[in-house]
């Protein structure tokens, strides 16, 4: 950097006898000054550093995302149980014809695919799995694997130890033989038992992996489970019935033929055994009479006896149909002539006569309570009127009674009509049901003697056929009994080529036994951490895409167009560096951010501002800014304090400044300058033309004054944009090189857009990681439609992450450079040695 009085405050030192004095001489400055401090080609793209430092900024984010996934991850894995694998290991050969088979062909084709694929999908078979199911009797069990999940104290510890679960000990399983096993169509299972088999075979099916081994006859199935003496078992059972299984298949069709011939026969012997009997009957029922030649009269003499019997009980037959026919018809059962019918009837009367007189009884006695009340009541009435409450009730009483007794009459009347009615009924219906009982007992009789008649009639024309039946019959069970030798045979022969066609290609050739297989807990975590990381990243990305806030230079120079005119690091990354240098100034005031050019002129803030002032001196092409407007788009964005700063440091280089607080509305700069606000802006700009109370001094620099804001007044725009403040600004600038303008923001307000007309260039102040870039370009088209113009954008609040804090310097320890000289004196002990001890109040 070159040489410039004005980058550093020299105190005057003034002869006492006028002949000596250092007064500082104006300054000439470059036509122009570039205020980017930014290379342009990293405008449009972003370092490896800078991708870096949006990952450190949300650093702790990506470790939780990454911890909470993992940890979830880690608890689920370490929650499920161990499992176990068994695999029965079998050899499936192509089927081979039998050697006893002289008319078979033996061909041999090799590797047959279709066979093995078809063979591996019945290995999986949903009707296998369900007699593995029934031969184990596992729809016993309440659940198919008895260790599903451990519990949450119980995966914390597996997880602390690194350690699986042993498997809890079960009940030994019975042994399968093959021979012995049931099926489901052998076993009668309820419908819950049903029902779990079906589900279980479904959880078998899942478990079960079939793989045949390459360029061999070996096939290995495989079982997944948590219980390996469970798993075991049913790889076992499995093999053997498939075994089972290939055989039905291979003898289904024979077997099925064995099966109708047994049925066969069964229906033959049965036959044969009807007839038999049949024929044994008939023997028994021929009984011929032989040799006495009276079988003629024999016969007519029953067929006469038969017929006039069928003829009497004809008779009595139709006389019971004509009074079973009246009985129906008869509407009073008193006039039915039968015996019982008049019984029944007299039983009636004397029923409905003992019912009527119970009911008689009862309106009697109600009868005597209404006497009774009608008697009270006709004393009452010769007490009282009609309207008194004991009459009322008196007659209320006599017609409640008069009521009851009208509906018990009704309901004797109707309850003793029901009744007479119901006990007709019965009376007709046991007249009628009597009478049906001896007209059925007629006509079985009377059937019984025609069939005998029949019988005896047809008997003659019997006898003579009875030998030709019987021989016939004779002949049909000795044709049967030689069919039934021969099925007898036949059944024999097909039970022994059953037993010797059984298959006997398919054997098993290991057993199986449990071996632990997982779950990869291990490898399941890594890639659970891994994919967490990668999301926390992305994540991380993504939310700085989304951020509108403006975080570095790069972003002002982007998205606004706007050069940088100088980086403010963050007070509190200062803070941690080193402590403060100046703990306070002469006026017993306290540092502070506001006034830490001033008070720490050594720290890197001062230095930071030192930077803006250097840019707002070379900003402008012939000579320096005179006036210079401060604001921001949004509140808290450090605008008053970098107006502060901005005009000490200008001080500080020798030129008279004068800083005004044109924030009406939330003014600070008298507190921060510990100045009385009851004259100041408002005061002038409402009509007072003495500026005496205008100006007021700031101790420690005697060239920077202050011109306070002073009363709040109701309409601040419209005092800003009153010719006083022109004709002020233009008074300031005749006395003073520099004059500083803080105002209130700027989206919130109008007060800093009509100021912006009014001066010769905008400083925009921009918080990092807050200020909106969006606000920003609107302020910043805003102020350039109305003809302003803007220097540049101060970004404030750079913080220790950020990749300018390092990269300008700020990372840098300022308190290093200035070392401790013991050779070199300063130049305020100079001054005291050359002008006395008086020449610091001389100096003010």
């Amino acid at each position: 950097m070159e040489s410039n009085d004005r980058l550093l405050q020299i105190p005057e030192i003034k002869d006492r006898r006028s002949e000596r004095g250092l007064q500082p001489q104006p300054q000439d400055y470059p036509p122009a000054y570039s205020p980017f401090y930014d290379d342009d080609s990293l405008g449009d793209s972003r370092s490896i550093r800078e991708y870096f430092s949006i990952v450190y900024k949300r650093l702790p984010l990506i470790l939780a995302i990454t911890i909470m996934v993992t940890a979830v991850v880690a608890f689920y894995m370490f929650r499920q149980p161990n499992e176990y694998a068994a695999t029965a290991t079998m050899i499936v050969e192509p089927p081979k014809p039998k050697a006893t088979d002289s008319q078979s062909v033996i061909l041999n084709f090799g590797y047959d695919q279709n066979y093995y694929n078809t063979q591996l999908q019945l290995m999986r078979s949903q009707d296998l799995m369900r007699d593995v199911v029934v031969a184990m009797k596992l729809y016993e069990r309440e659940s198919l694997d008895g260790n599903r999940q451990r519990g949450i104290f119980e995966t914390l510890g597996a997880m602390i130890t690194g350690g699986g679960r042993q498997p809890e000990q079960q009940s030994a399983l019975p042994a399968i033989d093959s021979r012995e096993a049931d099926t489901v169509e052998q076993v009668s299972l309820t419908p819950e038992q049903k029902q779990r088999a079906e589900s279980y075979a479904g959880e078998l099916a899942g478990m079960l992996s079939v793989e045949k081994v390459e360029t061999t006859n070996l096939v290995n199935l495989t079982i997944r489970g948590s219980e390996p003496e469970l798993i075991q078992q049913v790889a076992n059972t499995l093999a053997e019935m498939y075994k089972v299984q290939s055989t039905e298949l291979a003898t289904k069709n024979e077997k099925q033929a064995l099966a109708d011939l047994k049925d066969s026969i069964i229906e033959l012997k049965k036959t044969i055994s009807d007839q038999e009997i049949d024929f044994i009957g008939k023997l028994r029922e021929s009984n011929l009479p032989v040799g006495d030649g009276k079988t003629t009269e024999l016969s007519a003499s029953r067929l006469g006896t038969v017929s006039s019997q069928l003829l009497e009980a004809i008779d009595a037959r139709r006389k019971l149909e004509a009074e079973y026919a009246a009985a129906l018809q008869a509407k009073n059962p008193y006039a039915l002539s039968d015996s019982s019918g008049s019984l029944l009837a007299s039983q009636l009367r004397e029923t409905k006569s003992e019912r009527k007189a119970k009911f008689d009884e009862q309106i009697g006695s109600i009868d005597e309570k209404i006497k009774e009340a009608e008697s009270e009541l006709a004393k009452l009435r010769v007490k009282y009127t009609n309207e008194h409450w004991r009459v009322k009730e008196g007659v209320s009483l006599v017609d409640s009674l008069k009521r009851q007794k009208t509906d018990l009459e009704a309901e004797s009347k109707k309850i003793i009509d029901e009744e007479s009615k119901t006990l007709e009924k019965e009376v007709q219906k046991e007249i009628t049901s009597a009478l049906a009982a001896k007209l059925n007992t007629a006509r079985r009789r009377e059937a019984q003697l025609s069939a005998a008649y029949e019988q005896e009639a047809a008997r003659a024309n019997q006898q003579g056929q009875q030998e030709t039946m019987l021989t016939t019959a004779k002949r049909e069970i000795e044709n049967n009994r030689g069919i039934l030798d021969r099925l007898l045979q036949r059944e024999r022969e097909m039970e022994l080529s059953i037993d010797a066609s059984a298959p006997d290609n398919i054997k098993v050739t290991g057993k199986a036994q449990a071996s632990p297989v997982g779950p990869a807990r291990s490898r399941n975590i890594l890639i659970a951490l891994f994919i967490s990381l990668v999301g926390g990243i992305g994540l991380t990305f993504l939310l700085d895409y989304l951020d509108d806030s403006i975080k570095s230079s790069d972003d002002i120079g982007r998205s606004l167009g706007l050069p940088t005119l100088g980086l403010i690091p963050h007070q509190k990354a200062l803070d941690k560096r080193k402590p403060k240098l100046l703990p306070g100034n002469s006026n017993g005031r306290t540092s502070s951010t506001e006034f830490v050019a001033l008070e720490d002129n050594r720290s890197g803030m001062a230095e930071a501002y030192r930077h803006l002032r250097t840019s707002l001196l070379f900003s402008s092409a012939g000579k320096p800014p005179e006036t210079i407007l401060v604001t921001s788009s949004q509140p808290s964005e450090g605008k008053t304090t970098t107006a502060i700063n901005t005009a000490i440091t200008l001080a500080q280089s020798g030129a008279d400044v004068v800083i005004i607080d044109c924030d009406l509305r939330r003014p600070r700069l008298h507190s921060l300058f510990d100045l009385e606000n009851t004259h100041g802006l408002t005061n002038y700009l409402s009509g007072e033309k003495n500026t005496e109370n205008l100006l007021k001094p700031f101790p420690d620099l005697p060239n920077l004054k202050v011109i306070t804001s002073g009363p709040i007044p109701p309409n601040p725009a419209e005092l800003l944009s009153s010719n006083e403040m022109k004709h002020l600004l233009q008074f300031l600038k005749g006395r003073f090189q520099h004059v500083v303008i803080d105002s209130p923001p700027a989206i919130s307000f109008t007060d800093a857009a009509i100021i912006a007309t009014l001066v010769d260039g905008v400083v925009l102040v921009a918080m990092a990681g807050k200020s909106s870039i969006h606000l920003m370009r609107r302020f910043k088209h805003r102020l350039l439609n109305m003809g302003a113009r803007v220097y540049g954008v101060v970004l404030n609040g750079i913080k220790p992450n950020s990749v300018e804090y390092s990269y300008y310097g700020y990372g840098y320890d300022y308190s290093r450079y200035y070392r401790e000289d013991e050779t070199t004196p300063r130049l305020e002990e100079v001054a005291g040695d050359e002008l006395g001890p008086g020449w610091e109040e001389e100096k003010e």
